[in-house]
């Protein structure tokens, strides 16, 4: 369950980073600097919900909402 926490974790900050990029338009540096500064909060955040019950429920929603949209609903598009 940890790996597909962390990959959840950081997908997420993927995507966060990205809408930023294209947002702001942030140059190599900037980008570097959103993707340190954006971990550090989620790794934080991750160590104080992983001690709850919370994440895995969230952690478990989000791989199989992925899968059933990669898997079944990408094929009627």
């Amino acid at each position: 369950m940890e790996i597909l926490s962390l990959t959840v974790v950081g997908a997420i900050v993927s995507v966060i980073v990205q809408f930023l990029k294209n947002k702001y338009g942030t140059n190599t540096q900037g980008t570097l600097t959103a993707v340190i500064v954006i971990s550090i909060v989620a790794g934080v955040g991750y160590y104080f919900i992983k001690q709850t019950e919370f994440l895995p429920a969230v952690i478990q929603i989000l791989a199989f909402a992925g899968a059933i949209y990669t898997y079944i609903l990408k094929r009627f598009e």
